[in-house]
């Protein structure tokens, strides 16, 4: 019996010894593993290439007119991130949005050539009104490539020029990555941008209703007067190569010339302060209710000194960093994930209605406004209903069950404290309030209108008011609160 234990005793000892033997090696692998990634470099690298149309091309509208020159020229804007084995690309361009199949395009391009996993880019538009219409002949131009019946002009035209640009504005960044340090900050700018839905003396909710309407009670939502920036610096932090810079709020700039609105002035600044190599990329944050006018004021300002004034002060938010209090150590991870949100339904008399026009079917509603949310549209502006049944949406598994629209996400993480999300859709600012409440990221930076183009996504409290943005949303309501839910779920994740 005493040799029974004895040898029992010695294999427990054994089994004891063994097990935190594999402890000791699995902790040491993890500090070795640890180190290795906090040794790992940290890369940027910038790509800027020029994306605007020749003169006579189409410019956004309704409808469209022909453009008459170019006050500033458009960009796409691209930062690919590195660090060990994992990298990421943003591309922003100075477009009104982005086609599901132009992001698409890019995406697999630049997978291919450049190796950055397809799932971790992500292309994004500054919205900007003073840019090409494209939404409508960019369909006609995809469908005729899918089915092999592009002709010469097709290869000499804006579209081929615009896949070529952006392609190589991330091709670009992604060759000249260099290791970098990065200061993270938010700033103020308040008396910018103003909610431009208001509540009413009948109680009802309007979409601009006018300066100095007497009719008007009070703004039907906030704003976010935040400045969200990262400034990249050399690795001896002796000089600045870029920025990423983020607000909440419409263009201002209107006319028949191109141009990339306020975030030229932006880069303007920065480049007189840091030099004339310096980047400025700009991410448009959740803006789908806010613009720069303010009902409440008769005075109607230049356009240009407006933009000019806009840009200046957003750089000068961010020049006022105080660099050596946020200097921070990079930790860049990325996360993407496809959601799929129900469309909002229709009959067959409402399409067959707004195909053929006549008495409106809601005389609350514009014959204008249904009109474009569910016939293809005319005037190259938004993808209607159909055109999103038709194109991207997904059918009914079961009868009863919606049509749903995949909706992609995505989060980089740059430190602990600092992370970009981008979602489709024009969002209302509450959403990027809500997140970045909710967020365990200190400066979350949440740029919309990425990867597709499906209109305003409204507020379930902006839908139950109605009015414009209500009316020509595409999800069902419910979809950007899930939408907050879900990116939170992913920074959550990343912050561990």
């Amino acid at each position: 019996m005493r040799l029974i234990h004895y040898y029992s005793k010695a294999f427990k000892i054994r089994k004891a010894a063994f097990i935190y033997g594999q402890l000791f090696l699995i902790l040491t692998i993890g500090v070795i593993g640890c180190k290795k990634i906090e040794s790992s470099p940290f890369e940027l690298g910038v790509g800027v290439a020029d994306i605007t149309p020749p003169v006579g091309y189409w410019r956004y509208g309704y409808p469209p007119v022909k453009s008459t020159g170019i006050k500033d020229s458009l960009y796409a804007k691209a930062l690919v991130f590195k660090q060990g084995d994992e990298q990421g690309a943003l591309l922003i361009c100075n477009l009104l949005g982005i086609p599901r199949d132009l992001s698409r395009i890019i995406r697999e391009q630049v997978s291919k050539e450049a190796g950055i996993p397809f799932q971790n880019i992500t292309v994004s538009a500054t919205h900007t009104h003073t840019s090409p219409a494209i939404t409508e002949e960019f369909q006609k131009f995809i469908d005729n490539e899918v089915n092999g019946i592009l002709v010469d002009s097709d290869e000499t035209s804006y579209f081929r020029y615009l896949i070529n640009g952006m392609t190589k504005a991330v091709m670009d960044a992604s060759e000249n990555r260099k290791a970098v340090k990065m200061i993270s900050g938010i700033g103020q700018a308040p008396g910018l941008s103003f909610n431009r839905r208001y509540l009413m003396t009948d109680g009802k909710v309007r979409f601009n209703p006018g300066r100095l309407n007497p009719k008007t009670v009070l703004p039907a939502g906030p704003v976010d007067p935040d400045v969200h920036f990262v400034l990249f610096t050399s690795e001896d932090g002796l000089s600045f190569n870029a920025s990423l810079t983020v607000f909440a709020s419409h263009y201002v700039r209107g006319g028949t010339e191109f141009s990339s609105d306020y975030p030229y002035y932006l880069e303007e600044n920065l480049k007189d302060a840091f030099g004339e190599n310096f980047v400025s990329v700009f991410g448009l944050g959740p803006c789908g209710n806010i613009n720069t006018v303010n009902l409440k004021d008769s005075t109607i300002e230049n356009a240009d000194r407006k933009v000019e004034k806009m840009g200046n002060t957003l750089a000068e938010v961010v020049k006022n960093a105080d660099i050596k209090k946020k200097m921070s150590r990079p930790d860049f991870k990325v996360l993407s994930k496809v959601i799929y949100l129900p469309l909002q339904d229709y009959s067959q008399e409402e399409l067959l209605w707004s195909k053929e026009g006549g008495t409106s079917l809601y005389p609350e509603s514009s014959f204008f406004e249904q009109r474009r949310k569910l016939k293809i549209s005319v005037w190259g502006v938004q993808p209607p209903l159909e055109q999103l049944r038709l194109k991207e949406a997904i059918p009914p598994s079961f009868f009863g069950d919606p049509w749903r629209l995949p909706v992609e996400i995505h989060v980089f993480k740059l430190d602990k404290q600092t992370a970009i999300v981008t979602m489709p859709g024009e969002l209302f600012t509450e959403f990027g309030i809500e997140l970045k409440k909710m967020s365990p990221f200190e400066n979350t930076m949440l740029i919309e209108l990425a990867n597709a183009d499906i209109a305003y996504v409204p507020t379930i409290q902006a839908f139950q008011e109605g009015s414009y943005e209500a009316i020509n949303s595409r999800l069902a309501p419910g979809s950007g609160e899930r939408m907050v839910e879900e990116a939170l779920i992913m920074l959550h994740q990343l912050s561990k």
